[in-house]
């Protein structure tokens, strides 16, 4: 099997959907824990955390994208991931999930283009793709997006 075809991913159950993303960005997972609140933050994001002596924000993908409600978030783990910028301040991100993360071993022909997603779903921010992964709905996040929008409030705390 040729490696460019195969991707070692993890499954990632949030409130309102399924998101999958590759293993290398994840860094830890951790139970959850209440976060604190950042100001003039948007909905999703959650608050922060003291995370390895940074201040770590917390965003919910159930909030962004599947719009569920905060209450939704209690009893989540919090999913470590690496940021894909280079900015200092803002090393990692938090994700909430419902459960620990599932590996995969995902290959290129597994992850089709969802056909049911259509309208202003198709545009909704912090969403690289709507896909389908064994028959089921999942969502690949636009990380460099969300990133966009949490380096300003690292900055601010």
């Amino acid at each position: 099997m040729d490696a460019a075809e195969n991707l070692r991913c993890l499954l990632i159950s949030v409130q309102g959907g399924q998101a999958i993303l590759p293993n290398s960005v994840i860094v830890e997972v951790l139970p959850f824990a209440t976060p604190l609140k950042i100001e003039s933050a948007p909905h999703w994001v959650v608050g922060a955390m003291l995370w390895r002596n940074l201040t770590t924000p917390l965003i919910s993908l159930g909030r962004l994208i599947f719009r569920v409600s905060a209450e939704s978030d209690l009893n989540s783990r919090i999913i470590i991931v690496n940021t894909l910028s280079a900015d200092a301040r803002l090393p990692h991100f938090g994700i909430l999930g419902t459960s620990a993360p599932r590996p995969i071993n995902l290959q290129r022909e597994e992850l089709k283009p969802n056909p049911h997603v259509e309208g202003a779903d198709l545009n909704l921010p912090g969403i690289l793709s709507w896909a389908r992964y064994q028959d089921q709905p999942v969502i690949v996040p636009d990380l460099e997006a969300i990133e966009a929008v949490l380096q300003p409030l690292v900055r601010r705390a």
